[in-house]
């Protein structure tokens, strides 16, 4: 289990947030079969996220990130009836026409949970201004090194 991070709150990083960016991420390997105990939360692959935040305005800005696991380590820890609350939250300051972006390595950083098992969550991306956020996933089959 993944302990809560103590009163996770954006406000203090974005005074008057006015866009909300909700992104899913989908991170690591997932060698499990789909069974009668639904032991794959999803097919067998090499899953990676990345994802590009573009400050295309004229004036620097602060943005903030919250972090929300809902599977580690190829377990979900957020099927119904439970829930998952966020577990980071980090400040990013964004010069004008700046990007940045996450991969695994930094959603896995940001979790508190770095290994090659499947990781599923979201990022909450909030800002005062209005930002581009692209994400890019990719997947490699099952055949392909998960023997």
């Amino acid at each position: 289990m993944i302990p809560m991070a103590q009163s996770i709150s954006y406000k203090s990083i974005v005074a008057s947030p006015r866009f909300v960016y909700n992104v899913k991420f989908v991170c690591g390997v997932q060698k499990n079969a789909f069974d009668k105990k639904c032991s794959a939360i999803i097919s067998r692959g090499i899953y990676s996220t990345e994802i590009n935040i573009l400050n295309f305005g004229l004036k620097e800005t602060r943005i903030a990130k919250v972090f929300t696991p809902l599977v580690v380590k190829n377990e979900a820890i957020a099927i119904e009836p439970k829930f998952s609350r966020p577990v980071n939250i980090e400040a990013v300051t964004l010069p004008a026409l700046s990007a940045t972006m996450d991969d695994c390595c930094k959603l896995s950083e940001m979790i508190k949970v770095n290994d090659e098992q499947l990781k599923i969550g979201f990022v909450e991306i909030v800002s005062a201004v209005e930002l581009e956020v692209v994400v890019v996933y990719t997947v490699q089959g099952k055949k392909l090194a998960l023997r």
